[in-house]
């Protein structure tokens, strides 16, 4: 009996037409050319390593894109002594893209909130973790917009 749903939900599962939504986006054939890079440097070199990664050199479809990303550490609370225990971090990014000569404007923000360690070291580590995390989701929603552009 156990079997025989198991069977059933399958065959509903695949019989339903669902398609990720991210499943070519490691195979995009496009050329992403980076014209100006403005705003947090950290943040820009992620964007420009990340952005290489998923151009083609030879192909007919190239993209011209200007890029302006704002990062920003808030302190939310703050402690008796006026340490800070609560930050938010959020990155903003602004794609300016030039294809077929006609431009498109795609802005992201991303931001989290995150407790103040009292390390340096491991703070720094942590932020620049959460950079990271920032740039992919920002660059895979980005990918996601120029194959819809195609």
């Amino acid at each position: 009996m156990k079997n025989f749903f198991l069977v059933i939900i399958f065959l509903f599962i695949t019989q339903c037409g669902y398609t990720p939504v991210y499943k070519g986006i490691n195979k995009q054939d496009f050329k992403i050319v980076i014209i100006n890079m403005e705003g947090n440097k950290h943040i820009n070199n992620l964007i420009r390593t990340q952005l290489k990664r998923h151009s083609v050199t030879n192909t007919s479809d190239v993209f011209d894109i200007n890029v302006n990303t704002k990062y920003n550490k808030l302190i939310l609370t703050k402690d008796k002594t006026g340490k800070a225990t609560n930050l938010q971090l959020s990155v903003e990014a602004t794609f300016e893209i030039n294809y077929k000569n006609k431009v498109h404007i795609f802005k992201f923000d991303e931001n989290l909130n995150i407790e103040n360690d009292s390390d340096a070291y491991e703070q720094r580590k942590y932020e620049n973790i959460i950079k990271n995390n920032f740039v992919q989701s920002i660059l895979k929603k980005l990918i996601l917009k120029l194959s819809g552009l195609k």
